[in-house]
């Protein structure tokens, strides 16, 4: 699980040191807010999701 979060924090650039400044739960609220995913129902596809998927 360390390494994970090494590299999650890395990912996002952050810097080793601030890193390790921060809490676990305080490393997934930046990792969501930085790549935009919240919290949501998964949604169940569609006929048009599926197609445009294939196209």
């Amino acid at each position: 699980m360390d390494t994970e979060l090494l590299a999650v924090g890395k990912r996002i650039g952050l810097s080793l040191m601030e890193i390790n400044e921060l809490r676990v739960a305080d490393l997934f609220d930046i990792a969501k807010a930085y790549t935009g995913n919240q919290d949501e129902e998964a949604k169940e596809a569609d006929q048009a999701d599926i197609d445009a998927f294939y196209r």
